[in-house]
């Protein structure tokens, strides 16, 4: 609401100004003095605006600080219980009631049921995601530290790219099926220019649920003061990206996304697509593969391919010798001794990475993968429920449920030549 001093000298000043355009013949002194006159009725007008602000600052400082204050005696109340309680002091910043914390928050749940009035008062206090029936509350810490397990598992996050998807069953993967040419040199000044079509396919990535439950003891809840929850959060973990990586590369497409390899037996696996192991060494086949990708216009670099395969063929790949009996060396020279040096991390400067969940059946291929466009999708959040509601209160046991949306489909990938096997290694 405006003040009406304020109206009252914009008023002035603006009959002030219409006075000189409506005068065209106004004499000199008259002039000045109006342009001074608006000139001290404009700093007053800006004074009293600054007035009315300072007083609105002033105001909410006020509301602010008397917040605060009922903030800070409600906040030492509830020190003061936790301490009459028996709770020591700590500076984790987790939020904590009596002997109860979010390291420990399953405790809780158990031991609200029995009339605990620390476990009451914690479980209502804590913020995160809980089930329909109330039975559920978890707090962020928890399934944050899921997620970041989640993608320290599955190697495919990292070298990939992990979208998104805020609504909807899936995603329209469009890719193209037209081989790219050079341009033409532009012919004579007016003439026309060379016009070249391509064509676009799409898959599509359908996003599907993984879920596990993990049940755990409600005395070792109780009594591990967190342990049990880690562990379960681990556990959990590692079993959702087992799935996801077993899904990227061998996904059968049906009730599941398409893998890498299934990807090649669904649309044929083209010879141009793969390179086969000689008399040379595993390196100089991959080698021989990431050239194939070169002729196909993906130049070799960190930042565009990789090269995934199992665990056994990384380890030979890394320990080959050259010569009879290793007579000429290592294929990969170790700066500091085999057993000295870190894992092969690379070769020809290309990341090299090693799947624990590569299909058995696969065991001797590797891929070659051009990854600057490969997407992952996945959903809003991940769910973390957990209930001893049911058959578990029964049992004493309570049970937590994680679960997420995944969707992956290496049609475009395959299609279009940006994936290279090698076999044979």
């Amino acid at each position: 609401m405006s003040d009406p001093r304020v109206e009252a000298l914009h008023k002035e000043i603006t009959d002030l100004a219409s006075e000189i355009v409506e005068t065209p013949d106004m004499p000199l002194d008259r002039v000045e003095a109006i342009e001074t006159e608006i000139a001290t009725k404009s700093a007053a007008m800006d004074k009293i605006e600054a007035d009315i602000k300072q007083a609105r600052v002033e105001a909410q400082l006020a509301e602010m600080d008397k917040r605060f204050t009922a903030f800070a005696r409600t906040d030492s109340r509830g020190k003061a219980s936790a301490i009459l309680a028996g709770a020591g002091t700590t500076d984790s910043g987790l939020k904590s009631v009596g002997r109860y914390s979010e390291t420990n928050f399953l405790s809780a749940l158990v031991e609200r049921r029995k009339g605990d009035t620390d476990a009451m008062d914690f479980v209502k206090a804590v913020l995160g995601t809980s089930s329909a029936t109330g039975t559920a509350i978890i707090p962020n810490s928890f399934v944050t530290s899921l997620v970041e397990q989640i993608a320290a598992s599955n190697i495919y996050r990292e070298l990939f790219n992990v979208q998104s998807v805020n609504s909807g069953a899936g995603v329209e993967i469009p890719y193209e099926i037209t081989a790219i040419t050079a341009a033409l040199v532009q012919g004579a000044y007016g003439s026309n220019k060379d016009i070249r079509d391509f064509s676009f396919a799409r898959a599509t990535a359908t996003l599907y649920t993984i879920a596990q439950i993990a049940d755990v003891g409600n005395q070792l809840l109780r009594q591990s003061n967190g342990g049990a929850e880690a562990s379960a959060r681990r556990r959990l973990a590692k079993s959702i990206a087992a799935t996801e990586a077993t899904w990227i590369t061998n996904g059968t497409g049906s009730s599941q996304p398409l893998g890498f390899f299934q990807a090649f037996a669904a649309y044929g696996d083209p010879a141009g697509f793969k390179t086969t192991l000689s008399s040379e060494t595993r390196v100089a086949a991959i080698a021989r593969g990431i050239s194939a990708m070169e002729a196909r216009g993906i130049v070799a670099s960190e930042a565009n391919l990789c090269v995934v395969m199992h665990p056994t063929d990384f380890w030979e790949t890394a320990t080959e010798t050259l010569g009879t009996s290793g007579s000429g060396g290592w294929a990969i020279d170790p700066a500091t001794g085999a057993a000295g040096s870190p894992p092969t991390t690379s070769i020809w400067g290309v990341p090299l990475r090693r799947d624990p969940y590569w299909p058995a059946a696969k065991i001797g291929t590797a891929l070659i993968i051009e990854r600057s466009d490969v997407d992952i999708y996945t959903g809003d959040e991940y769910r973390v429920d957990v209930s001893d509601a049911g058959s578990r209160f029964d049992q004493n046991i309570t049970g937590f449920r994680a679960e997420e949306e995944f969707g992956f489909n290496a049609e475009p990938y395959v299609r279009s030549g940006r994936v290279q096997q090698v076999i044979g290694i």
